[in-house]
């Protein structure tokens, strides 16, 4: 299965090289598990002061990573398959957004509650 994924940057010199990335998993693989390597090997950018929030989306939020948290929470079962996240086309995006510095535990309760948080 093939993986597209991609961040928003955290400041001006973060835009130095492109974040997005492309690589293959088994489609069986579930979806914290690809998360989890990707947080593994630091795909997201560390934010001074420690406080960095993201959103994880696909064709709709699928949870949120903190950098002050010890993993990400997911608004989706990250026990299905990635393959079950697939576009038409077959292949799967997931975006991390940048959130800033906001609450984590806010933004995951207004995701949560199908509501997007404000910047």
């Amino acid at each position: 299965m093939r993986i597209t994924v991609d961040r928003g940057s955290v400041a001006m010199g973060d835009d130095a090289r492109p974040h997005d990335e492309t690589f293959d998993v088994p489609p069986e693989t579930p979806l914290a598990e690809v998360v989890a390597g990707l947080l593994a090997r630091h795909f997201l950018a560390s934010i001074a002061g420690g406080m960095a929030t993201w959103i994880l989306e696909s064709d709709r939020p699928l949870g949120v990573v903190a950098q002050q948290w010890d993993g990400p929470r997911f608004l989706v079962d990250a026990s299905r398959p990635i393959a079950s996240f697939a576009a038409e086309g077959g292949g799967v995006s997931l975006m991390f957004r940048y959130w800033k510095q906001h609450d984590p535990d806010h933004v995951y309760g207004e995701l949560a509650a199908g509501r997007r948080p404000a910047r």
